[in-house]
């Protein structure tokens, strides 16, 4: 069977209303915009209660599924009839990606049913309260707590997860000669885990995502052509990298004082400050190191704290 190009792809996106709610609806469209067409998109609820929020499925498109709730029927009437429809779908339908809105551990039959039958299926659902069975059952599977402003507040811990991930990804997927392109490494991230989503991250693009990463080497070919991506030797790493403040210390304010110098000015304007103690680090930003700010940098190292002081947004010689 011939697979359908990306952009080819006839989409279905299946909404349990009452488990997910309307918020996140038009940050996930965003998100899933890139994989197809959507030629179906339904909302299943007891509309009689939430008649409020029908103005605004009907704004993004969503066509409103009502189920009555009946007095012992609970709300796994819409369970089932998101199933049957999404089953009616399979056969009847030329859909080739099915999108479950939902965090429910209920629906795992039915996404294992769906691609059995050789279809794409992506989960979105509340990372507070979905099962992890879900998620791994899944193509790809996206947190909708992303969309909320303090998403990036509560992804930031979890860096050392997505580096693990990242390096088992990596060996996964290397070749003889120890490499692997970007497209390749980026789908075995994906099938490892199926919430990966670099722009959740904080990045515009994978291979941003790539390089800011210490745990691997990424080689760039041409505008046009894919990266090939390697694990870095992390042990000359931390051998390049002073860890000593001491050692550390004494050339970053080195480089400050030539800076200074040169300037002629007796302070440095932060963001230059953080770029030249950045570089003696051996890191992309001075936020990747583990001191992160100036003034942690300042307080670690006994030279630095002696000779220099902040003022307001600059590094002042004392």
């Amino acid at each position: 069977m011939q697979v359908k190009p990306m952009a080819d792809q006839q989409v279905a996106v299946l909404i349990d209303f009452e488990n997910v709610g309307l918020s996140p609806i038009q940050w996930l469209f965003d998100q899933i915009s890139d994989v197809g067409r959507i030629i179906i998109k339904r909302a299943y609820a007891d509309w009689s209660v939430a008649r409020n929020l029908r103005d605004g499925l009907l704004e993004l498109g969503i066509e409103p599924i009502h189920l009555f709730h009946s007095a012992g029927s609970g709300k796994n009437s819409s369970d089932i009839r998101l199933a049957i429809d999404a089953v009616e779908l399979l056969h009847q339908s030329p859909v080739d990606t099915f999108v479950i809105v939902s965090s429910d551990s209920d629906f795992v039959p039915l996404v294992s049913k769906l691609r059995a039958a050789g279809k794409t299926v992506i989960g979105a659902g509340r990372k507070a309260t979905v099962s992890n069975t879900l998620v791994r059952s899944c193509d790809r599977y996206f947190f909708l707590d992303q969309s909320e402003p303090s998403s990036a507040k509560t992804l930031s811990p979890q860096k050392q997860d997505q580096d693990d991930v990242l390096i088992r990804a990596v060996k996964a997927a290397l070749d003889e000669q120890g490499k692997v392109v970007g497209s390749k490494l980026r789908q075995t991230l994906q099938r490892l885990d199926p919430s990966f989503d670099f722009r959740a991250r904080g990045y515009s693009t994978f291979v941003r995502f790539l390089e800011a990463s210490p745990e691997v080497k990424v080689t760039r070919h041409g505008p046009r052509e894919d990266v090939t991506v390697e694990l870095a030797d992390i042990s000359a790493v931390q051998k390049d990298k002073p860890s000593d403040p001491q050692l550390w210390g004494t050339s970053i304010d080195v480089a400050w004082s030539q800076r200074a110098e040169k300037s002629g000015q007796p302070t440095i304007p932060g963001p230059t400050a953080s770029a030249l103690a950045a570089k003696v680090l051996g890191v992309g930003k001075l936020s990747d190191s583990p001191y992160k700010t100036l003034q942690r940098l300042l307080d670690a190292s006994d030279l630095l704290g002696s000779k220099w002081s902040r003022d307001k947004n600059t590094i002042a010689k004392r």
